[in-house]
């Protein structure tokens, strides 16, 4: 309907907040002006021409209030302001107290409240003053009934169109004050959920947890049982060197979903990500005795999922694994863009067991095989040269053990 004035005249150049509250009042004062318009006609009727141009007057200056909003965002609402009480007093002393325009008052300031902002209480609780002030005022010092108009016109066109249009306005302020209420904790609590949503991608639930029960509390635990798994793109570097950043990410993306997925089936901790290397954590932050079989699981299901990887131009890209296990030391590091980290030799070690190990196999150390031996299948790789640790004895990770049960001859019939 192109016809109906647009609420959002004058408000385009606001912040969203503020423009919100001159959108209302736009639809207040237009409403306002509906009052002293259909005075007017009243008036015109009744042969009271000069009083009828001045009703016409005060709606004329009612709707282009909104063209005040240029010169600030409380110009325009303390016009109307100043404006209503000027034309309340004026009709109440032509018709008298009877017609009960001094309700008027409470309309004006509430508008007025709602428009300034409880922000500026001072001028707030200044139209709050004079209005009461101006209420007495009329109520002492102007007659009942001036003789302007008949008892019957007194409570038809004023009294009765006081009450109503008065408390329609009023109706008006409190619904959009309210409603305005409800979408603002509407919106703070989608922000708290998805503020939450995010902490809990970025740290393992109850780390999140308790950084939400005692934020700024420094958060650092050791664990004297956990593993680590490492996994890296073999030779991935060069391959990237001629990809497009595009098919780049895409390609990442694809594969460490992939292995988010078997991550979160396994019942276990995703560390981080750093450029093609992919790092998981058992029995962190929660304890578990299985810590280490329940790596060695998921490093076979890893081996078996990427198997025939190929990057965005078909080239096959192999993944290193490796394991490590021993004490650590968890926490979360920083206050912005913080992360949680594991810290400890045993990091160190499943990260050498990947650099060193051979494309599409599992290696891990000689201590993580002496706990797995008896359930998985295992193939000696002889003494590696380790960064900081020099040769160390490495195995490579074949596959679960296929249980046999044995039967009695004496069983079988």
């Amino acid at each position: 309907m192109s016809w109906l004035p647009n609420i959002r005249y004058g408000t385009e150049g606001y912040p969203e907040k503020v423009a919100r509250r001159l959108r209302g009042f736009n639809i207040a004062v237009w409403v306002a002006a509906l009052i002293p318009a259909g005075m007017a006609i009243v008036r015109f009727i009744d042969g009271k021409w000069k009083v009828g141009a001045a009703d016409v007057l005060v709606a004329t200056t009612y709707a282009s209030m909104p063209v005040l909003h240029r010169f600030g965002p409380i110009i325009a609402p303390l016009a109307f302001v100043g404006v209503s009480y000027a034309v309340i007093f004026w009709v109440t002393s032509l018709v008298g107290t009877n017609g009960a325009e001094r309700i008027g008052y409470f309309t004006a300031t509430a508008l007025g409240i709602l428009i300034v902002g409880t922000e500026r209480y001072l001028i707030t609780i200044i139209l709050a003053i004079v209005s009461a002030a101006l209420i007495i005022i009329v109520e002492v010092f102007l007659p009942r009934d001036t003789g302007f108009v008949s008892p019957t016109m007194v409570f038809l066109t004023n009294f009765s169109a006081s009450i109503v249009l008065n408390s329609a306005l009023l109706y008006g302020i409190i619904f959009y004050a309210v409603r305005q209420m409800e979408r603002a904790e509407e919106a703070v609590e989608r922000e708290r959920q998805r503020s939450e949503a995010l902490l809990v991608n970025i740290l393992p639930p109850r780390v999140a947890d308790r950084l939400k029960e005692r934020p700024g509390t420094i958060i650092a635990d050791s664990y004297r049982e956990a593993s680590i798994l490492f996994a890296d793109m073999a030779s991935f570097t060069l391959l990237a060197a001629d990809t497009s950043p595009e098919d780049l990410v895409s390609f990442l993306n694809s594969a460490f979903s992939r292995l988010d997925a078997l991550v979160e089936r396994h019942g276990l901790e995703k560390i981080k990500t750093s450029g093609d290397a992919y790092m998981v954590v058992s029995g962190v932050p929660t304890e578990r005795s299985d810590h280490l079989s329940a790596l060695a699981n998921l490093a076979l299901d890893i081996r078996e999922a990427v198997v025939g990887l190929v990057d965005g131009k078909g080239r096959l890209v192999p993944v290193r694994i490796g394991i490590g296990t021993g004490p650590v030391v968890a926490g979360v590091v920083g206050t912005r863009k913080f992360f949680y980290d594991v810290w400890g030799d045993a990091v160190n070690v499943a990260s050498r067991m990947e650099s060193t190990g051979l494309p599409g196999r599992i290696q891990i150390s000689d201590e993580a095989y002496k706990h797995l031996k008896d359930n998985f299948e295992f193939e000696s790789r002889g003494l590696v040269d380790i960064k900081g640790k020099g040769e160390m004895q490495t195995w490579f990770l074949i596959g679960r053990k296929t249980l046999v049960t044995l039967v009695d001859p004496k069983d079988v019939a």
